[in-house]
């Protein structure tokens, strides 16, 4: 239990603190980040440069952790057993005491979602509807941002984080791409934490989450137009093995899969190959996906959520710890994080 729970805080931190780092240089290219900050962001760092940074202060968390907070929240009142309902009630609660990020920070699934949650609609049907003229709904990476929690009560199940990151997912981004983008992160998430982990290992459960994820979503939500998850997420692991370094697999992820990285096949393909690229080390990852470009507080954030389940809380240095939990004295992972180890010890 103790070794669990040191890996599922890892997860909690790790990915709040990727969010923190790349917040600052959300929407940059790599060459404006190196321009605006005099090189490459390697610790937490002012964001003043940066319109999208919203005034935050240094090393505080965005949109990205609250959600990820209030989905770890639901899973807990779910008692592990999470339903639409309870996801449904998790975005509405995060709509209503964050105001600092709602709507102004919300994607543009999450806002669609959560103003016709507002006004009635089914959790399930709301998740389905796209619409005509929005494209990107369903598309985005919001589930993929704050589907951790699914993959935590999994520990090495894989097959049960997918469930649960579906569950999760129906609400928001019922579509093949939503679906296969959260479930390769909850899969990821869910091997990372099996004490016979490794980084094959959880790659191929990634891989098995954006499959499986895929074929679920055309058969139950509403095709969207795109290129598979599945595809892209096999081309980055291709990418960062053929690379000699995390600068180099950065660029290459970035020219060849990172595009618009709002949407969630960029972002998890990216993601996951720069947890790769740096071995799994928690700090390696965030950095990378910090300096990569385009939404790197949900490229870090995601990246974050798996490297720190696989290196654990206690591999994380206590610089970084300290700093972040100054700059964050609203958030407190260590309850949340006994809880959802308690929930994965009954759910086994």
């Amino acid at each position: 239990m103790t070794q669990l729970y040191d890996r599922i805080l890892g997860s909690l931190y790790t990915a709040s603190m990727g969010d923190a780092l790349g917040a600052p240089t959300e929407t940059m290219s790599a060459p404006e980040i190196l321009h605006y900050y005099g090189g490459r962001v390697e610790f937490f760092v002012d964001g003043a440069v940066n319109p999208a940074f919203h005034n935050a202060r240094v090393g505080e968390i965005s949109d990205d952790t609250s959600q990820l907070y209030e989905m770890a929240q639901a899973v807990l009142d779910s008692g592990g057993r999470l339903t639409p309902a309870h996801v449904a009630e998790g975005m509405l609660r995060w709509s209503e005491k964050y105001p600092r990020y709602y709507p102004t920070c919300a994607g543009p699934t999450t806002k669609a979602v959560i103003q016709e949650l507002k006004q009635g609609g089914d959790p399930v049907a709301v998740g389905k509807f796209r619409g005509i003229g929005m494209p990107e709904r369903g598309c985005s990476n919001g589930a993929a941002m704050h589907v951790a929690p699914a993959g935590l009560i999994h520990p090495g199940d894989p097959a049960g984080a997918l469930e649960t990151a579906i569950t999760m997912t129906k609400v928001t981004h019922g579509t093949q791409i939503g679906y296969a983008s959260a479930c390769a992160v909850a899969c990821a998430v869910a091997q990372a934490l099996s004490p016979e982990r490794d980084v094959y290992a959880v790659l191929r459960s990634a891989l098995y989450g954006a499959r499986e994820g895929e074929r679920r979503g055309m058969a139950e939500g509403t095709p969207a137009p795109g290129a598979s998850v599945y595809s892209r997420l096999r081309k980055a692991i291709e990418i960062v093995y053929d690379c000699d370094s995390m600068e180099q697999a950065e660029r290459r992820l970035d020219q060849r899969l990172g595009g618009d990285s709002s949407m969630a096949a960029p972002a998890v393909s990216v993601a996951i190959g720069l947890f790769a690229a740096a071995d799994g080390d928690p700090i390696k990852t965030i950095v990378s996906a910090a300096n990569v470009g385009g939404d790197t507080d949900t490229i870090a954030c995601i990246a974050g959520a798996i490297a720190g389940a696989y290196s654990g809380f206690s591999a994380l240095p206590e610089r970084w710890r300290s700093f972040f939990d100054r700059a964050n004295p609203e958030i407190r992972w260590e309850p949340l994080a006994r809880g959802l180890t308690e929930t994965a010890l009954l759910m086994r």
